[in-house]
């Protein structure tokens, strides 16, 4: 080891000339000591160019005053003395997908002059850790023409390839000094209930990423319940921490990287760096790899979840800026999706709150406003989730992605935003669904079960169950079709069928037995009840399909049904059936409750309150 290569901060700054690019490694591993060396000797430098991938705090060389001496550009702003010096023109952002950087250094498009890093104290060998920022650093190590590190025993040494040896640096400066650190946000109510819409959509054995943002880090937070989850990302957080801790991560079932989470820098505190430091669990790589496409894409169960800050009911997504404001940049969100989608089982999911920060204005919209940034296409958009709901947007028409956002809209604006949806087209004038009753979707109501080896959810109906529902009675016979409507029916239009699909969950309720994917599934049985406001019970009715009967599926949603119908104040339930609808009649003695029926016309019509339940029910008939 050269021991010239050891001089002070400013012996090694002084080596930056007027006019050149510097680079500076990012986040939490910023070389803090050498930046503020560099910012107290303004006076010795002119256009100096500042290069950083991401700034979490407003260092110095960016205040006013200082734009002769350093221009400062940024591919990503996170902090708000960074957004402010953005806003004001002390910084300049440059829109680029992260994992595209490395090449541009790599083939000398950006020249890197001088490059200032962090590291861990150099080993026996001679080799110093990149740490918790290797991002884009070992490239920008590569590619500049002078290295200055900046030499920190805090810095962690994190396994994988972020090493770089004392012979590829030309100064060395020894300065320990605690690392930047970024806390907990606060998370509210509203951030845990889309965190519990995101984990319904996460399957065990997934591979997990989550963009920057506070409800990304709630949904990881929300998956401890999970098993054998693996973790693929460029950003490591104690969200993912805690999530290890809690067991739920293994990475047995990642198909590379087995038994390792890959990340390329932390963004936390002490105790993430601490863990980090020597783990063979956690392994740090440049973005050209952990944001490449392709390896994202090589995990077939490869979830990513990223913040948004309005989507319209087209499926543009509004992540990084709004109104010609800069809040963040595209960073590694379109190499996520990108990637994930090529994924065999890959979810791609944007997460936002239903409302704007002041509670005004939806963030679910018709149409993005002019000076938005738009991260994601219409054609790249999957999952949308709020705090009312997740929904599926691929494949679906423009009508279809319209009814299934303002689904999950807050119900305060639904009537709004769906006149707004007719007045510009979006919705015929004509549109059955009309959310003129704003009901809150009941997720406690979703129960997934079982059946001679084949796993069916229980749900209510959304909106956007309409198309299935009349796929379902399309596909019953006649006789089926008679007994569940009383009559022959030949169609089942839209208009009908809307009194089904858009409910109240209160007076009208709707349980499905549905089989497959969040925007593709399949109905396999249908209960309901319904009554006007006053009535003291509420009349159910069911069909189930030919395949999925004397499995016990028709029982389940019929206790579903009974069981809502309590909760919601009803004193039992009346039914209308045909004198030999006899599946229907013994589904009915199966609930356990007394039943009194009138047989008129060759049709029941049986009651049961939910006072008289019973291990011996009896089953009296009155005929009119």
């Amino acid at each position: 080891m050269a021991s010239e290569k050891w001089v002070t901060a400013d012996e090694a700054l002084g080596h930056i000339k007027k006019g050149s690019r510097v680079f500076i490694g990012s986040g939490c591993g910023e070389p803090q000591f050498l930046v503020e060396r560099l910012v107290q000797q303004a006076e010795n430098f002119f256009d100096v160019e500042i290069l950083h991938v991401l700034s979490i705090r407003d260092p110095g060389y960016s205040a006013t005053g200082l734009s002769d001496r350093f221009r400062v550009q940024t591919f990503f702003v996170a902090g708000r003395g960074a957004r402010e010096a953005v806003w004001e023109g002390r910084a300049e952002y440059i829109p680029i997908f992260i994992s595209d950087i490395p090449r541009l250094f790599n083939d000398r498009r950006l020249e890197i002059d001088t490059a200032l890093i962090q590291v861990s104290p150099p080993d026996k060998n001679g080799y110093m850790s990149l740490g918790i920022a290797v991002d884009v650093a070992k490239e920008a190590v590569e590619a500049a023409g002078t290295v200055i590190a900046q030499v920190n025993s805090a810095m962690p040494v994190t396994l994988g390839d972020g090493f770089i040896h004392v012979r590829d640096v030309d100064y060395l400066v020894d300065k320990e000094e605690p690392l930047l650190e970024v806390g907990k946000p606060p998370l509210s109510e509203t951030d845990w209930a889309i965190g519990r819409n995101v984990a319904r959509l996460v399957n065990d054995g997934a591979t997990v990423h989550a963009g920057l943002g506070h409800l990304p880090a709630t949904a990881l937070l929300s998956l401890k319940d999970k098993k054998d989850l693996g973790i693929h990302t460029d950003m490591f957080t104690e969200a993912y921490l805690e999530l290890i801790r809690s067991g739920a991560v293994t990475n047995n079932k990642k198909e590379i990287n087995r038994k390792k989470a890959i990340a390329s820098y932390c963004l936390g505190g002490r105790e993430l760096f601490d863990f980090v430091h020597l783990n063979p669990l956690v392994e740090f790589h440049p973005v050209a790899y952990t944001n490449d496409p392709n390896v994202i894409s090589r995990h077939e169960s490869m979830v990513s979840i990223h913040e948004a800050m309005e989507v319209d009911f087209t499926g543009l997504v509004c992540a990084s800026s709004g109104r010609n404001r800069i809040y963040s940049g595209i960073g590694g969100l379109v190499d996520f999706m990108r990637g994930t989608s090529r994924a065999r089982r890959g979810k791609f999911i944007i997460v936002l709150h239903s409302l704007t920060r002041d509670g005004q204005s939806s963030c679910l919209v018709p149409g993005i406003p002019s000076g938005s940034g738009l991260i994601a296409s219409r054609a790249a958009v999957q999952y949308v989730v709020t705090e009312f709901g997740s929904v599926n947007l691929q494949a679906k028409s423009l009508r279809d992605r319209t009814i299934a956002l303002l689904e999950i809209a807050h119900p305060k604006f639904r009537q709004e935003l769906s006149n707004r949806a007719r007045d510009e087209g979006l919705l015929s004038h004509g549109e059955p669904i009309t959310f003129s009753t704003p009901g809150i979707y009941p997720a406690e109501l979703e129960k997934k079960v079982t059946y001679d080896y084949q796993e069916l959810q229980l749900r209510p109906a959304k909106p956007t169950d309409l198309r299935s529902i009349q796929e379902f009675f399309y596909g019953l016979s006649d006789a089926d079709v008679y007994y569940r409507f009383l009559r022959t029916v030949r169609s089942f239009p839209r208009e009908e069928m809307a009194a089904i699909a858009d409910i109240d969950y209160h007076y009208r309720m709707t349980i499905l037995a549905i089989t497959g994917e969040l925007g593709f599934e399949k109905i396999a049985a249908l209960g309901r009840y319904i009554a006007e406001p006053g009535q003291e019970l509420a009349e159910v009715d069911i069909a189930v399909g030919r395949e999925y009967r004397r499995l016990g599926i028709g029982l389940a949603i019929m206790r579903h049904l009974f069981e809502a119908a309590e909760k919601k104040g009803f004193r039992g339930i009346r039914a209308i059936v045909n004198y030999d609808n006899t599946g229907t009649i013994m589904l009915l003695k199966k609930m356990g409750y007394n039943l009194r029926a009138t047989l008129s016309q060759g049709v029941y019509e049986i009651e049961m309150l939910f006072e008289e339940k019973s291990a011996d029910p009896s089953f009296v008939v009155t005929y009119a």
